[in-house]
């Protein structure tokens, strides 16, 4: 073995002890980032997680800071291309075109690393160096460095997993009210300090408790859990769904503003009432929300400022007639409805 192996094969030991000291996935991820920059001589570095609902790769760790606009562009994208043909463990270190949003950030080609794990894809680290390509030698290098390090990308994913677990709600798929509570602090926080909007939708769902009446109690918990998993599946992998309390639910939208909410808002109000619920146990019952949204810094500046205001926006929609969109106004004590009526 050559000297310069051996001490490449030394800085890898290094790099992979260093990076299994992690647990948290986020600690993880910008290990990952950093190994890229280092050992791969890298001037960008980008960390994608593969989503297998959504079919799409999310932008967990990147060379661009976490408050830097061009990351705006950059937060999903869809990276099937790069992966290869193939099961999982057969992908391997390859040039490519950079995908199309990456190149507008100055990224023309990029060395895709997919990174199996469990017969299955985890993700994806693209890397770029400025004025000049990957060499043979340098691919070999990456590819040698990234078995390495999977193990600790592994056992953070577990670990989040465990986390999951434990600020879940009981019933449904959404995330509980404990989580909620701190959640949504820490995106006010942050959309405070990096000057970022952010936005709440309350939604109470208008006639659930027909289907509990008529159908009894289980079949009202079932179609909460189908309503659960219908508004998950319409939002982006940034935002989280809770379930408040009863049959009303939450979603904080991080780095959305108010015409993002609105849009958001009316496509589940049309996803929940387009299709039947309970098609398997019942006639099919149709079930509609009302939706209140306040956002910040245009209602509130605090959590509790905004779920005041997206509370009292939703129940004044409950009041004139429900299935609608309510909005906020800046004063917080009065709202004012917006969107499509019944």
């Amino acid at each position: 073995m050559s000297t310069d192996r051996l001490a490449e094969d030394l800085r890898i030991a290094r790099t992979a002890l260093g990076v299994a000291r992690q647990l948290d996935l986020a600690a993880v991820a910008d290990a990952f980032v950093r190994a890229g920059m280092d050992l791969g001589r890298a001037t960008a570095a980008l960390l994608y997680l593969y989503d297998g609902e959504q079919d799409t790769f999310h932008l967990q760790a990147a060379h661009i800071p976490p408050d830097d606009p061009r990351r705006k562009g950059i937060l999903a994208l869809d990276l099937a291309e790069l992966r290869g043909p193939g099961p999982p463990a057969s992908y391997t270190p390859a040039t490519a075109r950079a995908p199309e949003p990456l190149r507008r950030l100055g990224i023309e080609q990029v060395l895709s690393v997919p990174l199996p794990g469990g017969g299955a894809i985890l993700g994806m680290l693209l890397l770029s160096r400025a004025g000049e390509g990957f060499s043979t030698d340098d691919q070999d290098l990456i590819g040698r460095l990234v078995p390495e390090l999977i193990p600790a990308l592994l056992n953070a994913l577990l670990v989040e997993r465990y986390k999951e677990l434990i600020i879940k709600d009981d019933q449904t798929e959404s995330f509980n009210r404990r989580y909620f509570d701190r959640f949504l602090s820490e995106e006010v926080y942050r959309a405070h300090r990096y000057a970022t909007p952010l936005s709440l939708i309350f939604l109470d769902m208008d006639n659930l408790k027909e289907i509990n009446n008529r159908f009894g109690h289980s079949m009202g918990s079932k179609a909460l859990r189908e309503v659960s998993r219908r508004l998950v599946g319409e939002i982006r992998g940034s935002d989280k769904v809770f379930r408040y309390g009863g049959d009303e639910f939450c979603i904080v939208l991080p780095e959305t503003d108010l015409q993002g909410a609105c849009e958001l808002s009316e496509r589940l109000r049309t996803s929940l009432q387009g299709r039947t619920f309970l098609v398997d146990d019942t006639p099919g019952m149709t079930l509609t929300a009302s939706f209140g949204i306040a956002a910040y810094p245009d209602h509130a500046r605090t959590s509790l400022g905004l779920i005041k205001c997206a509370d009292k926006a939703m129940q004044k929609i409950k009041l004139a007639g429900k299935n609608s969109i309510g909005v906020s106004e800046a004063d917080e004590d009065t709202q004012q409805v917006v969107g499509v009526k019944r």
